[in-house]
């Protein structure tokens, strides 16, 4: 039963940290800190692009309804780019990693579904490592990605050349799922706790570098334990952080607060570098049917992963976190989700907290629910649960040619 919990509370996990939040409605719903009373839902409203210095755009994307079975995905868990700037896609359906070239050709797949070397019961996240192989150093020798299989309670590793490395596994309760590889084959991740004793049981979750091959963390950077009652999983809301990481070792971190937007930037070695707040940030409504809809896709997630029906008891926040996700792009700057607008939209910092430029991603309604993540020099985006068949979602981020450079120049 508790492996069953810990894995419903792994996909728990993945929803509450890549869903971001929604427009506010015209009327400027109350807010209880304000003399007004917590809000149950404000009306709903029609679609608005937020302000922003710069938008970025959808250029290309991959997928399709029917047709070649290499487009055609089941169900989207992840994205990412490979060291050779591939477009990587998890497919949690398929038990499997996809890989496309940066204008989305289909190159191959890697893993299925079982549990022998290599396969994946269910597969809830994966990373790439990043960083310059050293000469004549064989491809088996160089990490290459790793992916979290819950079910199976490891982490298994990829070689350089894609192919199966290892599986780490004894991890109590469950591996690290949300997961960012630094050079090398360390990676950091977003690690569930459990602990029963006299007193009861307690849940929550760790950030912290693991390194490659290692079951026991090297560098903790949160952790955060409450008691944990199965009638009331929505009290684990306050537990969840939301972080970040570059290939050199630098670690963001964000508690997933609907009352202060702040973030933590960190050395590869824990130490604090500076703290962020925003101090005059205004905590901002759900609508009825972005609260709907929450608790209908976190609880049938739970479901669908093998929790009880009963324990399925998920009662979103009534307010939006002020921090959605937390991103370094290729040139070290800081991309920080807001999540208080139904269209992606950031904060984009220096590396010593200055604010360098806002942006939005301009793709219409249909990004409203979409999950965004800046890797390099590019943007990749796709919806959990897409209306019609999912996509993977591609466009460039500003700043990284001579046209954008103009652009942004004096912002």
């Amino acid at each position: 039963m508790m492996k069953r919990i810990m894995i419903a509370l792994l996909a728990l996990l993945a929803v509450a940290v890549g869903c971001g939040g929604e427009q506010p409605s015209e009327n400027g719903s109350v807010d209880s800190e304000n003399g007004g009373e917590t809000p149950v839902g404000v009306e709903d409203e029609e679609y608005v692009l937020p302000e922003a210095d710069v938008y970025i755009t959808v250029s290309d994307s991959i997928g399709i309804e029917l047709g070649d079975s290499n487009y055609v995905f089941g169900q989207l868990a992840g994205a990412d780019l490979t060291a050779a700037g591939e477009i990587a896609v998890l497919d949690l359906q398929k038990a499997r990693i996809s890989i496309f070239t940066p204008t989305g050709d289909f190159v191959r797949s890697v893993g299925r579904q079982g549990s022998g070397p290599g396969e994946f019961l269910l597969p809830a996240g994966m990373t790439f490592f990043h960083g310059a192989a050293e000469e004549d150093v064989p491809d088996s020798l160089v990490p290459g990605f790793a992916v979290c299989d819950a079910m199976g309670g490891k982490l298994v590793y990829f070689d350089a050349g894609f192919n199966y490395m290892m599986d780490v596994q004894g991890f109590f309760p469950s591996p690290p799922a949300v997961l960012a590889g630094l050079e090398g084959g360390d990676l950091v991740g977003m690690k569930p706790e459990f602990l029963q004793d006299e007193t009861g049981m307690y849940m929550g979750f760790t950030i912290a570098k693991w390194e490659m091959g290692a079951m026991e963390p090297s560098v903790v950077y949160f952790e955060s334990m409450s008691p944990f009652d199965p009638s009331d999983l929505s009290s684990m809301q306050d537990d969840i952080v939301s972080f970040g990481a570059n290939p050199d070792g630098l670690v963001l971190t964000a508690p997933l607060s609907t009352e202060m937007y702040t973030y933590t930037l960190w050395s590869p070695d824990g130490e604090e570098i500076f703290t962020f707040v925003q101090e005059d940030y205004v905590r901002v409504p759900k609508t009825r049917s972005e609260i709907q809809l929450e608790r209908d896709m976190v609880n049938s997630r739970m479901i669908q992963q093998g929790m009880p029906e009963s324990m399925a008891n998920w009662e979103p926040d009534p307010y939006r976190s002020a921090v959605g996700g937390l991103w370094f792009d290729g040139m070290d700057r800081i991309w920080v989700t807001r999540g208080t607008t139904r269209t992606p939209s950031f904060d984009v910092y220096d590396l010593d907290g200055n604010i360098l430029f806002t942006a939005a991603l301009d793709a219409g309604e249909r990004a409203m629910t979409w999950q965004v993540l800046i890797k390099n020099d590019v943007f990749l985006a796709f919806d959990a649960d897409p209306e019609f068949y999912p996509q993977v979602f591609i466009g460039r981020l500003p700043g990284f040619d001579e046209e954008d450079e103009e652009e942004t120049e004096g912002i």
